[in-house]
């Protein structure tokens, strides 16, 4: 939790909402602490992500008809938002 503990540390809190990092009190943001947050979006993302329970992984195993298996890589994101977005693309993909 190295990425939350620098805001904690500085008293702010952070919220995911989306793809996006809330940080609290808004009004007390600096410009070090806002080049931070954007410096290390993903990793706050994950770690407040980590928080509800859910496994998140990083690399999928697609299983696309027509193609041999292959591994989509993306933000941390659970089972049902990788195949989610796997479908989109492939209809009737599957994920391993």
């Amino acid at each position: 939790m190295a990425a939350i503990d620098y805001l904690t540390d500085r008293g702010f809190t952070a919220k995911k909402h989306g793809m996006r990092v809330r940080i609290m009190p808004a009004s007390k943001l600096t410009d070090d602490v806002r080049k931070y947050v954007k410096a290390n979006r993903l990793a706050l993302l994950a770690e407040l992500a980590a928080n509800d329970g859910r496994e998140r992984r990083c690399s999928w195993i697609v299983l696309a008809p027509g193609y041999r298996p292959f591994t989509m890589m993306c933000e941390p994101i659970t089972y049902e938002e990788a195949l989610a977005e796997v479908q989109i693309r492939w209809p009737g993909a599957a994920l391993k």
